[in-house]
């Protein structure tokens, strides 16, 4: 009778041994799961992250909004104020205008080019201006900049095109931002003279980059371009 309760007691233990062990591989297993899911939710949240980064664009615009050493009353002759629209959330420049199309097709970041140094209200007082600061090679310091540039793997930029040339504080946006390895496409406003050399010019400026013709709308033509600007971009 000892004997069989000493072998029952015997087996009794043997299995709570086993029980035991089941509970602990059990755990352990648990607990690679739960690390494994883990390091894949961290892998999946990189990815997340660099697609997010991927092919984001910057829109930079130089427009006389923003760049005046006055406002431009409300009400203003668009007509008689060459590079102004009247719109229904106000005046907006040309280049401004086209901007804003390209950054809302893109889903790109909006940037303001705006030089410390203001040009008069006055067009012809900006032309005249424009004409001497190109003449003097003048680089007008900015009042605002680019947080990031790593961040963005094309940069489209609209600007008026002055006395067949870059405004120089487009000029002093090239001098402050590295472009290397960025693609640069460009956009221009005109009463006549589409690019001119403005193209090649950029490439000079950044020759590590690719620069790419977007298109040139005439001044006058800006407000019924929206569809035109925005098809430019789909094909690209």
């Amino acid at each position: 009778m000892k004997r069989l309760v000493l072998t029952a007691f015997a087996l009794l233990l043997i299995v709570m041994q086993m029980t035991g062990c089941g509970g602990s591989d059990s755990a352990e297993s648990a607990d690679q799961v739960a690390v494994q899911e883990d390091l894949q939710d961290e892998t999946e949240g990189d990815t997340q992250d660099d697609e997010t980064s991927e092919g984001k664009v910057l829109v930079a615009y130089f427009t006389r909004i923003g760049n005046t050493d006055s406002g431009f009353p409300e009400g203003v002759d668009a007509t008689t104020s060459a590079s102004l629209q009247q719109t229904d959330d106000g005046i907006k420049g040309n280049a401004q205008m086209i901007a804003e199309w390209i950054a809302d097709e893109t889903g790109g970041d909006l940037f303001a080019i705006e030089s410390e140094e203001l040009y008069p209200a006055d067009y012809n007082e900006t032309v005249e201006k424009a004409s001497k600061d190109q003449n003097a090679k003048t680089r007008p310091a900015l009042t605002k900049h680019v947080d990031n540039m790593d961040q963005y793997e094309k940069v489209v930029l609209v600007f008026p095109n002055w006395w067949s040339d870059l405004p120089m504080p487009v000029y002093s946006f090239f001098d402050e931002c590295d472009f290397s390895g960025k693609e640069i496409v460009v956009y221009a406003t005109h009463e006549g003279s589409r690019f001119s050399d403005t193209v090649s010019t950029i490439s000079e400026l950044e020759p590590d980059a690719t620069v790419t013709e977007g298109m040139s709308v005439r001044g006058g033509e800006v407000s019924e371009s929206e569809q035109a600007v925005r098809d430019s971009l789909k094909a690209k």
